[in-house]
C-alpha cells in the first residue's frame, strides 16, 4: 500500500469541501486531509509539517487562493498546489499557471480531479529528477553541507481543455494539441476548459 497523501484544502464552503473528499475517495486515493479557511490555520499547518497536495478555492471572505500559493511558492514550491473553482474566467485560469499553480480543475468537473493530482505529482517527480541529474556533483556536496542555491525557474504549465483537446499557447489562443506538440515537444499542460466548452456548461454553475 502507498504513503498516505497528506491534503491540505483551502475552502469556505464545507459542502465544496465534502465534494472533493468523495471524490478522492472514489479516485481511489490514500489520504487524509485538513479543512481551512484562514490564512492564520494555513501558516500554521506549513510550518507544522507542510502537505503533500495542497487543494484551494480561488476566492475566500478573507483570504485568497492566490495568497496561498504565493506563500506556498516562498515556503515549500515543492509542493503541487491545484486550484479547485466554480470560475471559468479565461484570463484568471492563465494568470493561476503563470502564478505558479501545478493544476485547475472547475467545481462542476470534479471528474477531472484524480488526473489532475497525479498529473502534478508525476510533474513535481519529474522536476525533482531533473533538478538531481542536473546538478554537478560539487553542487549536490554543498548542497548536503548546507550551502543555499538558487531554485531553476519551472518550466511554464499550458492549459488543455478536457474536452475539445485545444491548448492555451504562448499568445493565449486556443490551438490544436498536435499543432502546439510539433513546435513544443518537451511541453507541461494540464486540464482545464477552453471558453467555448466553458460556455456550453455555464447554466451549471452555481448562483
Amino acid at each position: 500500500m502507498g504513503k498516505e497523501l497528506q491534503i491540505l484544502i483551502i475552502e469556505d464552503d464545507p459542502a465544496d469541501a465534502e465534494r472533493l473528499l468523495r471524490e478522492l475517495k472514489r479516485e481511489g486515493f490514500a489520504f487524509q486531509s485538513r479543512h481551512i479557511q484562514t490564512r492564520e490555520e494555513f501558516l500554521g499547518c506549513l510550518e507544522a509539517q507542510p502537505p503533500d497536495l495542497i487543494l484551494s478555492d480561488n476566492g475566500l471572505p478573507t483570504f485568497s487562493g492566490f495568497a496561498a500559493l504565493e506563500i506556498v511558492q516562498e515556503k515549500c514550491p515543492h509542493v503541487p498546489f491545484v486550484f479547485v473553482t466554480g470560475s471559468y474566467d479565461q484570463g484568471l485560469i492563465v494568470e493561476m499557471f503563470d502564478s505558479g499553480a501545478t493544476g485547475y480543475v472547475c467545481k462542476n468537473h470534479l471528474g477531472d480531479l484524480g488526473q489532475v493530482i497525479r498529473q502534478a505529482q508525476e510533474e513535481i517527480q519529474q522536476r525533482r529528477q531533473s533538478r538531481v541529474e542536473e546538478e554537478p556533483i560539487e553542487s549536490r556536496a554543498e548542497t548536503r553541507a548546507g550551502s543555499s542555491r538558487e531554485a531553476k525557474p519551472r518550466e511554464a504549465l499550458r492549459l488543455i481543455c478536457s474536452h475539445c483537446k485545444r491548448v492555451c499557447n504562448e499568445r493565449k489562443d486556443w490551438e490544436p494539441l498536435d499543432a502546439y506538440l510539433r513546435r513544443h515537444q518537451r511541453a507541461t499542460v494540464t486540464l482545464g476548459l477552453c471558453p467555448t466548452c466553458a460556455a456550453k456548461d455555464q447554466p451549471l454553475l452555481k448562483p
